[in-house]
């Protein structure tokens, strides 16, 4: 048992240095978003070993190594842009979402060639039938068959493609017991120049706060300020993972979270409505 624990304890400190030194860990960062009203960033995957931290609901996780120890434990890094720090630890996935979905080819495929995605039009607006608690096949009589799913636990998702504002949209409802708690929106277009997701982001931010008022939350975050007053590199570090945006509305029993997020040029922009009764409630 000794041997394991310092086993962890050495890979713990490899991994700080590397993310110290800016060292690449993986081809491909994941992102995540606490989803439980805290989690703790453990010294080593132990819920007994030391606090690093506690990170409440709402803020972002970098994936800092693709390792997973003792099964549903992953290595993570919390960004401190106010004092400009990095703290990491141990934490346990399904506290968790990912913020870049694990997209069914189907749901992405749609037989066309690539194409040059199409301006984000508000006037064409959408109003998603969702009624809160509402059971599976509630949701499938307004929007039929889903064309994948997936369960893990208590929870279940429903992912559905759709065109929204001119733009094509992954759809994920999310039940908790059978009952409906919360509906994704992911952006499934890619831009070349990163600038257009920005560009897209602000529209559909303006057009809330004219129908919704001002947002509860509002956020620009740097993480490295290397590019903040050069406004035609944004695109650039939106996909380097140096910038994020975030807003946020309370609307009757709805949270409305409009997330803008990056790393290794690729980019996620997601929409999220969450049953206010339903925020601490579960854990996927």
């Amino acid at each position: 048992m000794k041997k394991i624990d310092l086993a962890s304890k050495i890979i713990f400190f490899v991994l700080v240095f590397c993310l110290l030194l800016n060292l690449p860990l993986q081809p491909q960062i994941r992102k995540y978003q606490v989803i439980v009203p805290k989690v703790n960033l453990h010294l080593e995957p132990n819920e007994n070993s030391p606090v690093v931290i506690s990170v409440p609901v709402g803020e972002i996780l970098a994936q800092a190594s693709a390792v997973r120890f003792k099964r549903d434990w992953i290595f993570v890094y919390y960004q401190f842009p106010e004092k400009g720090k990095t703290l990491a630890g141990y934490v346990k996935e399904p506290m968790l979402r990912k913020l870049f979905p694990e997209v069914n080819s189907v749901l992405i495929s749609s037989g066309e060639a690539d194409y040059q995605p199409k301006e984000l039009d508000v006037n064409q607006g959408y109003q998603p039938v969702i009624i809160w608690g509402a059971s599976q096949d509630k949701l499938i009589e307004t929007e039929g068959r889903p064309l994948a799913q997936e369960k893990s636990g208590e929870t279940e998702v429903y992912q559905y493609r759709r065109q929204i504002m001119n733009k094509q949209v992954l759809i994920e409802y999310i039940f908790w017991r059978h009952e409906l708690i919360s509906a994704r929106f992911h952006l499934l277009d890619n831009y070349t120049d990163n600038n257009y997701y920005i560009s897209d982001y602000l529209k559909l931010k303006n057009y809330l706060e004219t129908r919704l008022g001002q947002p509860v939350n509002d956020r620009v975050v740097w993480f490295d300020s290397t590019y903040q007053t050069k406004n035609e590199y944004w695109g650039k570090a939106l996909g380097a993972g140096q910038l994020e945006f975030r807003s946020s509305w309370d609307i009757g029993d709805t949270k409305l979270d409009l997330i803008l997020t990056g790393s290794d040029n690729r980019v996620a922009f997601v929409a999220e409505c969450l049953g206010k009764k339903y925020k601490s409630s579960f854990s996927n």
